[in-house]
């Protein structure tokens, strides 16, 4: 019985796999970056609306309980003290003005938080204010 001694991959055909290999991985990874991102986006939209809906729900209580319409000087006292500590814990924080957001990749996402100091007016919000 004979052995045959050229069973296996030629040279050229070891360099074109790993041409194709090189140019699926120079497609897929600005993608999946891309997706990280987009995902990351979506997750600060979610948590920002709950903390919108959130302070709403505390001024509408403080009409029923008060008979005026204020917002708390925090938009984190809204919360319960689990959500809290859990974004804050996530790189969520609040300087008394901005709720800012320290995204994976270093940079930070932050929105102004305003309300009537007065209860004159009796308006509050979160807006977007950009990335920084």
């Amino acid at each position: 019985m004979k052995k045959n001694l050229n069973s296996g991959f030629t040279l050229i055909e070891l360099v074109i796999i790993m041409v194709i290999l090189g140019v699926l991985a120079a497609v897929a990874v600005p993608r999946l970056g891309n997706t990280i991102d987009s995902s990351e986006e979506s997750a600060e939209e979610a948590v920002i609306g709950s903390l919108r809906s959130a302070v709403e729900v505390y001024a509408m209580d403080q009409v029923v309980n008060n008979s005026n319409k204020s917002y708390p000087s925090n938009p984190f006292d809204a919360l319960d003290d689990k959500s809290k500590n859990d974004l804050f814990n996530k790189g969520w924080d609040y300087d008394g003005m901005y709720i800012s957001h320290n995204r994976n990749d270093g940079t930070v996402s932050t929105w102004y938080y305003e309300r009537d100091q007065n209860n004159e007016n009796n308006y509050g919000g979160i807006f977007y204010n950009g990335d920084g």
